[in-house]
């Protein structure tokens, strides 16, 4: 009569996940809180890599619960952004921890790619004496490894928040401040400036010219806003048109930002030659006076 071998009896331990932990797994490593914590934009998503490794840490957050399927279901933590400029693998390293009172827990890195985005930034963050979080999800556990992903806006929203960028200005140097030209602004009154405009615009109806110009202010001399302020429309120093009152209600203040502190402002224009004459319009910031949302 043959004999069965007998199977050995299951042993299942709580929220350990079935499949084995990766060769080189960490185990749970705590670091204190001793810097202030910057809540940064948290518009978008970004993942985090290499938790595979740190299961450990992550069944701890978690206390061993497994998340749902659907984003409702993830399960919410506090994410800090450290940067490791003294990585012996990545210099622009991007270490992710999960907040955890006054201490914090390793449970991944930002990739090599989008490190190398984040990283300068943070750096500055961390030297002005306080640490980067954002919203974060873990998703998985049980029979499947935990994973986590940031909510987290792109490396510009950094720059905004930590004041090294305006949110309207594409580039400053040398006391020229180019705006971000995302929509377009007609110039009004370029009938007026034919003259000028015929230098630049094109020899072809369906062309464009693209020229730099400069803004300022003006006075507006006739109609329902005389009397008050305009942006006036320059190219290399001549008059070509100003903008509506409207329009300029919404560019004042970025207009006058760039004047008070010494520099000149311009933006990229496309000039066009149409059946009612030259007519000029400006690529201006969409949201000039953007603020970052701390979700």
């Amino acid at each position: 009569m043959s004999r069965q071998a007998r199977q050995p009896p299951i042993s299942i331990q709580w929220g350990k996940p079935a499949n084995t932990e990766p060769e080189g797994a960490e185990p749970a490593r705590f670091s204190p809180i001793t810097l202030s914590l910057l809540q940064l934009p948290a518009e978008g998503r970004v993942p985090v890599v290499g938790e595979s490794y740190y299961q450990q840490a992550l069944r701890f957050v978690t206390r061993g619960a497994t998340s749902g399927n659907t984003f409702d279901d993830h399960i919410p933590v506090t994410a800090a952004l450290v940067p490791e400029p003294y990585n012996p693998w990545d210099k622009t390293a991007v270490r992710i921890d999960v907040v955890l009172g006054q201490q914090s827990v390793k449970v991944g890195y930002l990739s090599r790619e989008l490190a190398r985005l984040y990283h300068a930034e943070l750096i500055k963050i961390l030297h002005s004496g306080r640490m980067g979080t954002c919203p974060g999800r873990i998703t998985g556990g049980g029979r499947k490894y935990y994973g986590i992903y940031l909510h987290l806006s792109d490396p510009r929203s950094l720059r905004i928040a930590n004041g090294s960028e305006h949110p309207a200005i594409a580039q400053e140097q040398d006391g020229v401040a180019i705006l971000h030209g995302e929509r377009t602004c007609a110039v009004t009154q370029g009938g007026k400036h034919q003259d000028v405009l015929q230098r630049y615009a094109p020899a072809d109806r369906q062309g464009r010219q693209s020229v730099t110009a400069s803004l300022h202010f003006c006075v507006i001399g006739s109609g329902k806003y005389r009397g008050k302020q305009a942006i006036e429309v320059r190219l290399r120093g001549r008059r070509i048109g100003q903008l509506t009152y409207a329009t300029t209600l919404r560019y004042r203040g970025i207009v006058q930002e760039i004047i008070d502190r010494g520099s000149t402002a311009t933006c990229q224009a496309s000039i066009r030659n149409t059946d009612k004459g030259i007519q000029v319009e400006l690529l201006m910031p969409s949201d000039p006076d953007h603020k970052p949302s701390f979700n």
